[in-house]
């Protein structure tokens, strides 16, 4: 399975709240794509809230293009807010 964020991952995310848990039963998504999901999300976050200097944005950013499909699921990511 692909460890790459893409907009189904993120669809699933949003819809529960990125609350594993509230998963239907049968519903398993990649658990180490998740993760990155929150992590990510969490440090969008930290950077959001002026928590992170200009060189973790950067690094974030880059680890961002890395992990996500394309540029499309990039800008997803910096507009979810949950």
């Amino acid at each position: 399975m692909s460890h790459t964020i893409d907009h189904s991952l993120l669809d699933l995310y949003e819809r529960f709240a990125g609350d594993p848990a509230r998963l239907p039963a049968g519903t398993h998504p990649d658990a180490e794509r998740w993760e990155r999901v929150d992590e990510l999300l969490l440090d969008l976050h930290l950077i959001r809230h002026g928590y992170a200097d200009e060189g973790y944005a950067r690094h974030v950013e880059r680890t961002l293009k890395e992990a996500c499909a394309d540029a499309t699921v990039v800008a997803r990511m910096h507009a979810l807010r949950l």
